[in-house]
Order: structure tokens, then C-alpha cells, then sequence
């Protein structure tokens, strides 16, 4: 179930299986017989329910039959299961671990089309020239082949979803810390993408707060898997400032309340709920505004870097123009 970047689809994929496997648990039905009535999605989650099942036969837990399945269900899954199965809300658990990956799915299902437009005219602008120039060689008679013409751009291209690849590779949550800590910054240093990203995070991590908490996890372990969970080493290494305060007897909202480098609109909103004992409503609201937030600040900045690239677009196919025309009456000019 899991893959080496994970895409909408996979993560609606997951929130399917735990939705089918709560709503069964929920009507009653054995563990055994839920596992066994879930339509696996591939061979490798057909095989992996199939281990599942022969550990449960041997009298092992849900929970004790995921140990060590990191291929297959992350830390933070098999975390919320077991919290869930000590409590004996399981079916509760499931149906919030279906809804933190249906919200996961959706955020980033939104921010890919949000960025559909830009990146189709990007591409547009590298292979602008070489449209122009095969057009060039069409009129001009000259024997350049398609290939010839697009060459140039096709090797910027590729070196581009090399670049992108490689971020993305890099970018994961299995990756070194360092190198993401890094990709991260740089990430919001770019002017609207930046703050985007930051508000899609503390979506993340407010959801998950939410899906932990509701699970049974204690709030010390909770901070420390919501931040993993978030992917972001910049909440990571706050998770882990937070955590030692935690240990010495400081609650979070006490430390939240004194973190200049949280929103002031998650720690107002986190201590007061905290502190009313609302801390569940709160958190929903947290993850609602700030992937609301998050998206209408994707949207702005697309829409500057659209214009912007657009521009560009403009001025190059302008210049081009011109040069070409120029040239041609040049010739003719000369000619004469």
C-alpha cells in the first residue's frame, strides 16, 4: 500500500480500506471475517491481509500482527490501530484513519491543480523557440528536421523533470533529515509559495493532532507522530522542543503559547482550546482554516507566477517575431 512517492489515489486507496474495514467492525463483524471481505486493491495488499490473517489465526493482535510492517502500513497507522484496539474503540479509529487520508488525498489533489496552469505554460515557453525556429526552417526551405529543431528544448526538459524528480526523491519523509531540512527552507524562502506550504503543513499536523488524540494516544506521543506524520522537519524540530518542555511538566498550550514561530492563529486557538477542554473542536477548525488559507495563497501566488510567465511567454514570442522579420527584410535589403 505504501510506494515511494505517494500520489492522491494512493492515499484515497488507504482511506478506502480503513472506511470498509470500520464500517464492518462497526456492524459487528469479527476482524477475521473484515479482513477477509476487504477487495484488495493490488497482489501486494492481497498478500499483506493474507500474513495478517495467519497471525491473527495464531492468536496475535491486529496491533502485534503490524509490528515491524513498515512496508506496508506506516508508524503513525499502526500507532492509531493500537491506541485504537487498547481503548476498544478499533472502529472508531479506522474511520478517523479513513478520514486523515481522505483529507490528506484532497489537499493534495487540490494543490496539484492549482498548479496545473503554470506548469503547463512553462512548458509551453521552453518549447516556444523551437516552434518558432522549425516554423523559421518551414519558410525558409532549409532542411532542418523536427528532431533537429526540437532537441534544445526536449534536453531542457528532461533535465528539468530530472531536477524535479530528484526533489521530490529527496523530499520524502524516509530521507535524510538534513537534505530535507534543507529543501524545506528553501521552499519558503519563495515569496506565496512559501507561506502556502507552511499553512498545508499545520493542516497536516492540526488533523493529525486530531486523529491521534481521538484514538487514545497520550498528547506527548501524539505532538511527536502528528510532526512525523507532517513530513516537515521545521514542525519536527519544534514537536521535539515541545516535547522536552512536556517531559519537565509544562503543557503544550503553556509552551505553544510562548512559540513566536506558530501562527498566532494556531496558538491562540490551540491554547483556548486547551484550556475550555475543547481541544478536539479546535483542532478540526485548525485544519480546516489553514488548508483553506493554504490553498487561497497557492491560488494568489499561481496566479502572480502565471502572469509572470505569461509575460515572459509574451515578450519572447515579441522578440523572436521581430527578429525574424527583421532578418528577412534584411536579407531582402541586401539582396538588392
Amino acid at each position: 500500500m505504501t510506494s515511494l512517492i505517494q500520489t492522491p489515489r494512493s492515499y484515497k486507496q488507504r482511506s478506502e480500506f480503513y472506511h470498509q474495514l470500520g464500517m464492518l467492525q462497526q456492524a459487528g463483524v469479527g476482524l477475521d471475517d473484515s479482513l477477509r471481505q476487504i477487495s484488495p486493491t493490488n497482489q501486494r495488499e492481497a498478500k499483506e491481509i493474507n500474513i495478517t490473517l495467519c497471525q491473527l489465526d495464531s492468536g496475535e493482535t491486529f496491533s502485534e500482527s503490524l509490528n515491524g510492517r513498515t512496508h506496508w502500513l506506516p508508524h503513525f497507522d499502526r500507532m492509531m490501530i493500537e491506541a485504537g484496539e487498547t481503548s476498544g474503540r478499533l472502529d472508531e479509529t479506522l474511520n478517523i484513519l479513513s478520514k486523515h487520508y481522505e483529507h490528506r488525498a484532497t489537499l493534495i489533489q487540490q494543490v496539484l491543480i492549482k498548479l496545473a496552469y503554470p506548469l503547463l505554460l512553462i512548458h509551453f515557453i521552453i518549447l516556444l523557440p523551437a516552434i518558432i525556429g522549425f516554423g523559421k526552417t518551414l519558410i525558409a526551405g532549409s532542411g532542418t528536421s523536427l528532431m533537429e529543431a526540437f532537441a534544445p528544448s526536449i534536453g531542457i526538459l528532461a533535465i528539468a523533470y530530472g531536477l524535479v524528480f530528484a526533489v521530490v526523491y529527496l523530499g520524502q519523509a524516509n530521507r535524510g533529515y538534513a537534505i530535507r531540512s534543507i529543501l524545506e527552507k528553501i521552499w519558503h524562502w519563495i515569496p506565496g509559495f512559501g507561506n502556502a506550504l507552511k499553512e498545508v503543513k499545520l493542516s497536516r499536523l492540526s488533523f493529525s493532532l486530531h486523529a491521534l488524540l481521538n484514538a487514545g494516544v497520550t498528547i506527548r506521543e501524539a505532538w511527536q507522530n502528528a510532526a512525523n506524520a507532517s513530513a516537515s522537519p521545521w514542525l519536527i524540530s519544534l514537536s521535539n522542543n515541545f516535547i522536552k518542555q512536556i517531559d519537565i511538566g509544562l503543557t503544550p498550550a503553556e509552551i505553544i503559547r510562548q512559540e513566536t514561530q506558530l501562527p498566532k492563529m494556531f496558538r491562540d486557538l490551540y491554547c483556548t482550546g486547551e484550556v475550555s477542554g475543547q481541544l478536539d473542536d479546535s483542532l478540526q477548525r485548525l485544519a480546516k482554516y489553514y488548508q483553506d488559507e493554504g490553498l487561497r495563497h497557492l491560488i494568489t501566488a499561481s496566479t502572480v507566477a502565471t502572469a509572470f510567465v505569461y509575460g515572459i511567454a509574451a515578450i519572447s514570442v515579441a522578440f523572436i517575431v521581430i527578429s525574424f522579420w527583421l532578418n528577412y527584410y534584411g536579407s531582402i535589403l541586401n539582396t538588392n
